[in-house]
């Protein structure tokens, strides 16, 4: 009987680890799969984000498009996201026995990165695509007026005059729509693309893609203040030649500004 019950006490020794070690494996499960999903619906939460944008631009609501990429910043945080890959990588590694990766990348790297080959546009982008359409413009006059006959000496060129300046108009409202589209680009060039990418790289254990899509991630959210900045801009120029273009802010800015320069009444 001593040898038995020497034999169930190591039996049960034995279950006894088994039960520990299944529980330290579940708790590796749970926090794995925990940093996984922090990780996922960062991806999520940008592609929200660009349906916000959609709407926001459309009513020239550029207050809010201003906190709407501050916020899309503010997600792709390298300080948040890179210990989250961090974690998942070395605690798969300790659930699988496997070799722990390298973590020795600095979040300094991240800072002068320009990685990748996210959208870009400059206001001298913008400006030739303007001076393009203009020019359009001036080509379809001249192949619907240009042999009209006028009656008076001077109707053709207030025709064209008219004509100019509406398509001018058009022109610079389409150039702020370019500079709107452009921000709208690095959303979904983030949550549409990179960010699967990183999550697969994840997934598969693989720290160099995951840190090289993270590295763009963070170069092309970077870019959504100058991209917010040109946009404010040529949204600027679109209130000036034409408040009524912005709708209902339009009208509250011309309510403001004849508010602001009306004379005091005594």
């Amino acid at each position: 009987m001593g040898d038995l019950a020497e034999a169930v006490a190591k039996l049960e020794e034995q279950v006894e680890n088994v039960r520990m070690l299944r529980q330290i494996v579940e708790r590796l499960d749970m926090e794995i799969a925990a940093r996984m999903d922090e990780i996922e619906t960062i991806g999520g939460a940008v592609l929200d984000l660009h349906g916000d944008l959609d709407n926001q631009i459309a009513e020239h609501d550029y207050m809010a498009v201003e906190q709407s990429v501050a916020s899309l910043r503010g997600m792709v945080d390298v300080e948040e996201v890179l210990p989250a890959i961090d974690a998942v990588l070395l605690l798969t590694a300790l659930r699988d026995d496997e070799p722990v990766p390298d973590l020795t990348l600095p979040l300094s790297a991240f800072e002068d990165s320009d990685a990748g080959e996210h959208p870009r546009l400059t206001q001298e982008d913008l400006d030739r695509d303007f001076k393009a359409d203009l020019a359009r413009a001036d080509q379809r006059w001249e192949e619907f007026w240009g042999d009209h006959a006028w009656t008076e000496s001077d109707e053709r060129d207030s025709h064209l005059a008219k004509h100019r300046a509406e398509a001018e108009r058009e022109a610079i409202k389409d150039r702020a729509r370019r500079a709107a589209a452009h921000i709208e680009k690095l959303a979904d060039h983030i949550g549409d693309t990179l960010w699967p990418d990183l999550v697969e790289a994840v997934e598969a254990g693989d720290r160099r893609r995951a840190v090289r899509a993270l590295a763009e991630a963070h170069a092309a959210a970077r870019e959504t203040e100058p991209a917010y900045k040109l946009y404010e801009t040529n949204l600027s120029v679109q209130y000036e030649s034409s408040p009524v273009s912005l709708g209902a802010v339009g009208e509250y800015l011309s309510g403001f500004e004849t508010w602001l320069t009306a004379p005091e009444v005594e």
